[in-house]
């Protein structure tokens, strides 16, 4: 950049040094001064002297405005992202919240405390690798059942269905669940039965929370 600002100082100098020229050429032939021969080589070179004089002063606010605009840039407060600025919600916010306006993230971590008070020990898988398992819970009986959670506006297809079916084996779980806030297509609903994947729906779904909310008084 500090080249490019050095062109544009050239430039600008010729453009002076060109103007100054010509009006000088023009005053001395067309004045008295034609009679004084040394003022013709006095011309030349104070047009020079000008042209750099304004080409190098054109460089140097080129380069001083670069660098004021740069530390302007480095002062300035950062504004966070809307990713990094949203509140995390505590438990007890999770709750009453609209399960719809809930992140995935955030949706998970309800599912967790809900089957953490229906007496299931708990652990949370997700993130990448997961198998399309986010909760492994396991109850009384010890055996170990894989959950996937879709905080979704559409329906769970049968590619869920699938995947869900090689992460349970993966995690080495006995059963395996999928919890959705909406619904499940057709051809996932007959794989889920061949494969003994139970579905729990939005509907189904908004029943088992609506009654552990009134057990805890939460409205």
């Amino acid at each position: 950049m500090a080249r490019t600002y050095y062109a544009e100082g050239r430039q600008v100098a010729y453009l002076v040094r060109g103007f100054c020229v010509l009006s000088g050429i023009s005053i001395f032939y067309f004045t008295s001064l034609k009679e004084i021969w040394w003022m013709f080589f006095v011309i030349i070179f104070s047009s020079v002297l000008v042209g750099e004089i304004f080409g190098a002063r054109w460089t140097k606010k080129r380069r001083a405005d670069k660098k004021a605009r740069k530390q302007q840039r480095t002062t300035s407060p950062v504004k966070s992202s809307p990713s990094n600025s949203k509140k995390v919600l505590s438990d007890s916010e999770l709750l009453k919240v609209n399960i719809h306006s809930l992140s995935g993230t955030d949706f998970e971590r309800l599912m967790m405390l809900y089957y953490k008070d229906q007496g299931y020990q708990v652990e949370r898988i997700g993130g990448s690798g997961d198998h399309e398992v986010d909760l492994i819970i396991k109850g009384k009986e010890g055996y170990k059942i894989a959950v996937q959670c879709k905080r979704w506006k559409r329906d769970v297809g049968n590619d869920i269905v699938l995947r869900l079916k090689a992460g349970k084996q993966v995690h080495g779980c006995y059963d395996a669940w999928i919890v959705t806030t909406s619904n499940y297509t057709r051809v996932a609903k007959e794989a889920a039965e061949k494969l003994n994947i139970k579905l729990i729906n939005g509907l189904m779904l908004d029943d088992k929370l609506k009654r552990w909310k009134a057990q805890k008084g939460i409205s």
